[in-house]
This record gives C-alpha cells, sequence and structure tokens, in this order.
C-alpha cells in the first residue's frame, strides 16, 4: 500500500497561495524597483541640466536664463516629490506583502512538515512490516526445514 497524505489537496492549495504571494510581491520589487530607477534618472537628469546652465550662465548672462532654470529646476523637483512619494507607497505596499507572503510560506511550511513527518512515520511502519514478514518467512523455512 503507498503512502497516502490525507492533506494532500490543502497542501496543494497552500503550495498555490504561497506561489500567487510570491507573485504579487515579485510584481510590487518590480515597481520599486522601476520608481528607483526613475528617481536616479530624474536626479542624473537634474545634474545634467545643472551642469550645461552653469556653461550657459558662463557663455551668457541672460536673466531669461536664469528664470528658464529656475522654472525647469522647480519642475523636475515637483515631479521627483511625486515619484519619491510613489516609491513610498510602493515600499510599504512591498513591506505589507511581504508579511502576507511569510504568513503564507508558513502556513504551507507547517503542512509540509506534517506530511514529512507522517511520510517518516509510514516508511518506519512499512520497514518493520517488511523486517516482520521476513522474520516471519526465515522462521517458518527453519521449521519447514527442521522437520
Amino acid at each position: 500500500m503507498a503512502f497516502r497524505y490525507p492533506l494532500q489537496a490543502l497542501l496543494r492549495l497552500r503550495e498555490s497561495l504561497e506561489r500567487q504571494e510570491e507573485n504579487r510581491l515579485l510584481a510590487i520589487a518590480a515597481e520599486v524597483a522601476k520608481l528607483r530607477a526613475q528617481l536616479e534618472q530624474l536626479d542624473e537628469a537634474g545634474l545634467q541640466a545643472r551642469r550645461a546652465d552653469l556653461q550657459d550662465w558662463q557663455a551668457a548672462s541672460a536673466g531669461a536664463l536664469v528664470q528658464f532654470a529656475a522654472t525647469c529646476e522647480a519642475a523636475t523637483a515637483a515631479v521627483r516629490k511625486r515619484v519619491a512619494a510613489e516609491l513610498a507607497g510602493a515600499e510599504v505596499r512591498r513591506l505589507a506583502q511581504l508579511a502576507v507572503f511569510q504568513a503564507a510560506r508558513q502556513k504551507r511550511e507547517v503542512l509540509q512538515g506534517l506530511r514529512e513527518r507522517q511520510q517518516t512515520d509510514y516508511d518506519v511502519a512499512s520497514a518493520h512490516r517488511e523486517q516482520q514478514f521476513l522474520d516471519d518467512m526465515f522462521l517458518q523455512t527453519r521449521r519447514f526445514s527442521s522437520e
């Protein structure tokens, strides 16, 4: 008789739920990475714009250039602030999803551990039954050969 785990359907369900939560976590982590990359790009673009502005100011000291640079910097700061807020929100969602994923994993691991213990118990009992059968066969063979 082969080993049958009575909670196998529940274990499969837990494994499926764990995979779903992991996929959600990966999607949020990808969003966080994308937002971080956006912030880095904004910072790099801001630095390049400042360098270009400094070169323009050295060449010609026009008030319009200064005003345009200030307007661009303010717009960049507003976009950076929005992206940073989105990143903070995404990070909060990532941490919440991480907790959900860890809970799903823990529930699956409990069932998996129970299954492994039952499998071990079954294997030990099966080996014991097999050894008992072999011992009985040996004793019967000896009894018939001594008669």
